[in-house]
């Protein structure tokens, strides 16, 4: 049980429990929560009782995530040798066209018997070659396609293959590729598309490109490829952390950390009612928050609570449920 007194407030929480009367349901095991305590004004003020007006909050549900800034000079050769092929496989095609066209004048001409028979055999090879190198050439685009997609994933080797963002922006120096990798044990079944990224004392705007076989990130898990406008400062190499949304917001009241005391492992707050009453209020601490919890049961905005004292009524409450104590 934590009451965290001074002996400046262990003497203050001595006069007021000379000047209070109490009424008050907590049970020793930590049961049952019932009736509040009172407190007359003058008692609280001696004590030096503060209390705070709660306010609704609104939290991101996230994960934590570690990554880097990748070297974009592999992934810009890589393109290149795409385009390559992609140049490749369409004047292999339009060769095979050419020869179909070919083959079909001399088949024509040969029926007609007005071409010799070699003529139309040899249409007929070259038409045969050209299908052959147009498919080594779609074998080749496909290959190196297939390994892209092992290496940077689905979704950024379609980018490579389609010239589509990142890939004009990382080829002039204008974007920089990170990849972030999450905690073993957390997964995400879609990633958000919009994150804030911090590197070397900046943050910037990142956007989502897609899951990312391997682990390129600092953290061994899941890892994802992101892109934003490249940073000052912000170098090849520099660890980048972010928080990547998992779900929801959390919203409900923020409940000051100074506001919680703990009975038998349960946190309680007392909220102030009238007639000088303190109403001991189990809360869930599942959802920490800067400086507090948010909770999205039991309290809500507006509510008053003590955020100075808490501690002192706990014990006053505890010495009224001692057995045998006469109320």
């Amino acid at each position: 049980m934590v009451f965290g007194t001074t002996s400046s407030p262990h003497r203050a929480g001595c006069r007021l429990a000379k000047a209070a009367s109490f009424f008050v349901g907590l049970s020793i095991a930590g049961h049952a929560i019932a009736e509040p305590v009172f407190v007359s004004d003058q008692a609280s003020k001696r004590a030096g009782i503060a209390i705070a007006t709660l306010h609704a909050a609104r939290m991101a549900r996230s994960a934590p995530a570690l990554g880097v800034v990748l070297d974009p000079a592999p992934l810009i050769g890589l393109s290149g040798e795409l385009a390559t092929d992609k140049a490749e496989l369409a004047a292999a095609k339009a060769k095979v066209v050419l020869e179909r066209q070919q083959m079909a004048q001399a088949a024509a001409l040969y029926r007609r018997q007005t071409t010799p028979l070699a003529n139309y055999q040899k249409a007929q090879e070259d038409l045969a070659a050209n299908e052959a190198l147009l498919g080594v050439a779609q074998a080749k685009r496909d290959a190196r396609i297939a390994r892209a997609e092992a290496t940077w994933g689905t979704a950024m080797a379609a980018a490579l293959r389609k010239g589509s963002d990142p890939m004009p922006q990382l080829a002039v120096g204008k974007a920089m590729l990170v990849a972030l990798s999450l905690p073993p044990g957390t997964t995400l079944a879609a990633p958000p598309r919009r994150a804030k990224g911090e590197a070397a004392g900046t943050t910037f705007a990142l956007r989502l490109i897609g899951p990312v076989p391997g682990m390129p990130g600092r953290y061994p898990g899941q890892s994802f490829l992101y892109w934003g406008a490249a940073q000052p400062g912000v170098p090849v190499g520099v660890t980048v952390s972010a928080s990547l949304a998992t779900g929801p917001d959390h919203a409900g009241t923020l409940v000051p950390q100074a506001a919680v005391v703990w009975q038998d492992g349960r946190a309680l707050v007392f909220r102030a009612r009238p007639g000088h009453r303190f109403e001991p209020v189990p809360i869930a601490t599942d959802v920490p928050a800067a400086g507090g919890y948010i909770v999205s049961a039991v309290l809500s905005p507006g509510d008053r609570v003590v955020v100075r004292g808490a501690d002192l009524l706990l014990g006053l409450a505890k010495k009224a449920t001692k057995p045998g104590r006469k109320k």
